[in-house]
């Protein structure tokens, strides 16, 4: 019984409330749940740290630079420790300490208290370009634009006009920039002027390549004629570019890990004959994909224009192409399936060729020049 009664005492006080340091800051971490997770409260470790703090819509997040951590928010103690989720008490909001300091690389330690710590950030670069500047540091670290300047939090380093201050390293500015982002790898972009539009990438992908010959045409290798019809529509396409450049493998995985990344895209195959087949996605699977046909045909032509660059319409893609060629008197012939390279926000399309369409250079340049005013019809249309 004794020992029993002890082990109560001694679980009682592993959940008691015990001293919590964030950076300068000293609170308190609590258990919610008694379930032995250190909860500290989201304001005191935001400031304590230097972290970005936003709470709405049912959440509560933490960022260091391009870190991001969020959680969802609860009342009851015994659910707040199984998600692990954020925990509000009163008009506070706790969050879960060891796996915050796991997403954001904070430095977690657990003694007679909690100690939350972030080492000071060293600055390894500054590039400078035209209205814009990229500073890079040994850890991510936010900063935050205040009058004369900008202020990096917990760093520490030297380079041309920067100051050395008690909360970081500060860099004076005549005027303060349009932008501060993020954009990965401990790195800060400022920026100045116009933000430049986004443009679609048109990604080209010639089928088969390398070990892979595909279909064979007499002397004639598919994977040659399609890179031909890529690189020849792509000379009519600035700022295009090819899933391959010459005769390498390039398995399904890479293809779409470039595909990810386009707004619009075409794979290029061939087959026997003279047919002229596209082949549409069936059923996309990305959030993203699922709404922008939505979103494209309920948007005005400016702002469909920004969309695509992010995601697309395949039908729409297809039917631009379908259009450009039929100006040759070209018939298309179209099929939807699974296609797994398809299967990406932007408008992808397979487009198979029959191998008598390539016979001369004289057809050759026709079709490519359709194909490239068919991608450009759809890029400039509503």
């Amino acid at each position: 019984m004794r020992l029993w009664l002890l082990f109560l005492w001694g679980l009682a006080l592993a959940q008691a409330p015990k001293p919590l340091k964030v950076g300068a800051l000293t609170g308190e971490s609590l258990y919610p749940g008694g379930r032995g997770v250190a909860y500290g409260e989201a304001r005191l470790v935001a400031q304590g740290l230097g972290l970005s703090l936003w709470q709405g819509g049912g959440q509560v997040a933490l960022g260091l630079g391009s870190r991001v951590q969020a959680f969802p928010v609860v009342a009851e103690e015994a659910r707040a420790a199984t998600g692990p989720s954020a925990w509000r008490q009163g008009d506070k909001v706790y969050v879960p300490l060891r796996p915050l300091a796991e997403a954001l690389g904070l430095e977690y330690r657990a003694r007679e208290g909690i100690l939350l710590s972030l080492p000071w950030a060293r600055l390894l670069g500054v590039e400078r370009g035209q209205g814009r500047l990229l500073l890079r540091f040994s850890r991510e670290v936010n900063a935050v634009v205040r009058e004369g300047g900008v202020l990096f939090l917990l760093a520490q380093g030297e380079g041309e006009g920067l100051r050395q201050e008690a909360l970081g390293l500060f860099l004076p500015l005549e005027s303060p920039p349009d932008r501060l982002y993020y954009p990965g790898g401990n790195r800060v972009a400022l920026e100045w002027g116009p933000l430049p539009r986004p443009r679609p990438l048109v990604l080209l992908d010639p089928g088969h390549g390398g070990q892979d010959p595909g279909m064979t045409f007499g002397d004639l290798k598919e994977k040659d004629l399609a890179l031909d019809l890529a690189r020849r529509v792509a000379a009519r396409l600035p700022g295009s570019r090819l899933t391959r450049t010459g005769d390498e493998t390039l398995p399904l995985e890479a293809r779409l890990e470039k595909a990810r990344e386009a707004g619009v895209l075409i794979s290029f195959h061939l087959t026997q004959g003279s047919a002229l087949n596209l082949y549409l996605p069936k059923g996309r699977t990305t959030p993203l994909a699922k709404s922008a046909e939505a979103l494209l045909a309920s948007v005005t032509k400016e702002r469909a224009g920004l969309l695509k660059a992010y995601a697309g319409d395949p039908r729409l893609l297809a039917k631009a192409l379908e259009e450009a060629l039929g100006s040759l008197g070209l018939v298309v012939a179209k099929a939807e399936g699974p296609y797994a390279l398809l299967d990406i926000p932007g408008a992808g399309v397979i487009l198979e060729v029959g191998v008598e369409r390539l016979k001369t250079p004289e057809a050759k340049e026709a079709l490519a020049q359709a194909i490239a005013r068919g991608v450009r019809a759809y890029l400039e249309g509503p």
